[in-house]
């Protein structure tokens, strides 16, 4: 699997910008010019609904076919506020981080959130970032070193890192994966 992109924004208008120029990009597996060409959507589940939906990015296909010269392969190019393979999106997952470092226990945070998953969903993922704290960190202190923290719990001080790398950020996990295209989780 390649690793995937992100575009900037969160919405179908956002997806559709980002990939107006794709055939002046280059194929990010064999690096041939002017073959990439839209696939197919990519939905996922939606958290807000039961049952529902939601565009989460879209297949980009490097074409092999006539004089293109492409590999055949495809990548995915996902919206900012997606966190790819999980159905929890980044602003719900970063609410949550800094109720976390506001003093809440995580099912307290939970609550407040609002998030319609359960608690054992949850300390999962936390789980999942935090085993991912090192390279999440490292990638940080290229922006900027890390603050000192009054945090005693690694999670937290990267919380604190975030915030001081993307100050101006309403989700600072959604700039951390459009500045570094890479998916938070890996």
């Amino acid at each position: 699997m390649y690793p995937p992109k992100f575009c900037f924004g969160c919405d179908q208008q956002a997806l559709h910008l980002a990939l107006l120029s794709l055939k002046q990009q280059q194929c990010p597996n064999c690096h041939c010019d002017e073959s990439l060409n839209r696939h197919s959507f990519l939905y996922g589940n939606d958290p807000r609904r039961a049952d529902g939906q939601r565009l989460r990015g879209q297949r980009v296909f490097c074409s092999d076919r006539g004089q293109r010269g492409g590999c055949g392969r495809t990548f995915s190019v996902f919206l900012a506020d997606v966190l790819p393979r999980f159905t929890i999106t980044v602003l719900w997952l970063w609410q949550l981080l800094l109720r976390l470092v506001g003093g809440q226990s995580v099912q307290a945070a939970a609550r407040s959130s609002r998030l319609p998953f359960a608690d054992q969903t949850l300390y999962h993922l936390l789980a999942r970032l935090r085993r991912r704290l090192d390279v999440t960190r490292t990638r940080l202190s290229q922006i900027i070193p890390a603050p000192a923290s009054s945090q005693s719990d690694p999670l937290l001080q990267t919380v604190e890192h975030f915030r001081t790398a993307f100050p101006r950020a309403d989700c600072a996990l959604q700039e951390f994966q459009t500045h570094f295209q890479s998916p938070l989780m890996g």
